[in-house]
């Protein structure tokens, strides 16, 4: 079947329809490379795509402008990769995005931007098996799994090293309680921002490196059919908080 590029930031990326979350995962095949795999998401209309195709663009982008910032503001990185049309409103391309911009703002705060390649790589890495969909899952948003990815490969952190292990399960849980506490349906920009903000102040207490961030006015609320509007710290409506 011959399907048009992907287009559509909201909703199915094939035809913009509403997404249905069903009980239990199904055996679907993706409308894009024909991969078969069990998911509990398509749309209304039946259309699944694996989230390989979902984000693929998107992933790129994020590890090329990555590599090239030297921007020390992760929300502000983060916030124009979101503006470019191959982001999507929701999806897994978002886990990725955590780590990433929050590596790029650390090397170049630190004065390290030669192991950006690195890092990023291994963070794409450990990002991918995070699934869409994890936050309500899963019970675990992968914007807060990014972080714990972050601080897991600034700090060199194993199963073995105890003080590395907890500074980054540490900070997952933090990213997770503010993510949870806005008891809102999906909103990947969202949960973003509010993960980003945690680590900012994590990597300031725990490992002394100030980066520079500030709680922005979301732009993207029209594209989000369950924006939570005035309940959102970052709805245009109410005013920005400074991390």
């Amino acid at each position: 079947m011959s399907l048009p590029v992907v287009e559509h930031r909201s909703g199915c990326v094939v035809c913009g329809g509403e997404l249905v979350y069903l009980a239990r995962g199904e055996a679907m095949a993706c409308v894009y490379c024909g991969a078969t795999a069990e998911s509990e998401t398509r749309c209304a209309q039946g259309h699944y795509v694996c989230d390989a195709c979902h984000a693929r663009s998107a992933i790129d982008l994020i590890a090329r402008a990555c590599e090239k910032t030297d921007s020390r503001d992760p929300i502000d990185l983060a916030r124009t990769l979101m503006r470019h049309p191959a982001f999507k409103m929701h999806g897994p391309e978002h886990h990725f995005l955590v780590p990433a911009v929050l590596v790029a703002t650390w090397c170049n705060q630190k004065g390290g931007p030669e192991r950006k390649a690195e890092l990023l790589a291994e963070a794409r890495r450990r990002s991918a098996p995070v699934l869409g969909g994890f936050c309500g899952i899963q019970g675990a948003c992968g914007a807060g799994i990014g972080t714990g990815i972050f601080i897991a490969l600034v700090t060199g952190s194993t199963p073995l090293k105890g003080p590395q292990r907890g500074l980054a399960n540490r900070m997952t849980a933090q990213a997770l309680a503010l993510v949870g506490a806005t008891e809102g349906a999906r909103c990947c920009k969202r949960d973003c921002f509010l993960s980003l903000l945690a680590a900012v102040k994590f990597a300031r207490a725990e490992l002394g490196v100030k980066l520079s961030a500030r709680g922005p006015r979301c732009e993207f609320s029209e594209l989000n059919r369950e924006c939570v509007e005035e309940r959102c710290p970052f709805y245009p409506a109410r005013a920005s908080a400074r991390a």
